[in-house]
């Protein structure tokens, strides 16, 4: 008569959720910070990141996962792009319900892996500035005629 151990099973199930905790860190490599990728069709364009430069487009900047951002992109004679990179829930939190179970949801938070940045890549398509209008010529005196600088007030007639 063959016997079976009813310990197999629990340790498959065990196994799995070891191996699956932290679904959102094993997907999203973990980490406290995300890379998010900033493409423009000007190349060289500096970008800024929250108010400080972080290097020039197109680029790649490591950004925390802990709030949003606002990144510009700013090139002369292009009017600057603005592009807000978002926190959101990390949708892999979920695969800890059916996997990981609350080990991988403390892996997860942990590893502040329970949210992600998106768009995690953009393009950003700079707009010329419009031209500059064109001065218009300094009036000319003609000679012999002098002017005043006094201002003559209009009105009724006395």
């Amino acid at each position: 008569m063959k016997r079976i151990c009813v310990c197999n099973p629990l340790v498959a199930v065990l196994g799995l959720m070891v191996v699956g905790s932290g679904c959102a860190t094993v997907v999203t490599r973990g980490g406290q910070d995300q890379k998010v990728t900033i493409l423009s069709d000007t190349p060289g364009a500096t970008l800024v990141v929250d108010g400080q430069p972080t290097g020039t487009a197109p680029g790649t900047v490591s950004l925390t996962r802990k709030t949003e951002h606002k990144v510009e992109v700013v090139a002369p004679g292009y009017e600057t792009a603005q592009v807000t990179v978002r926190r959101r829930l990390n949708p892999w939190v979920f695969g800890n319900l059916v996997l990981g179970g609350p080990i991988g949801l403390v892996i997860d938070v942990i590893s502040d892996s329970t949210h992600s940045l998106s768009p995690d890549q953009t393009k950003v398509t700079l707009r010329p500035l419009p031209a500059a209008p064109t001065p218009m010529p300094a009036a000319v005196v003609p000679s012999g005629l002098q002017t005043s600088p006094t201002i003559i007030q209009t009105g009724a007639i006395r």
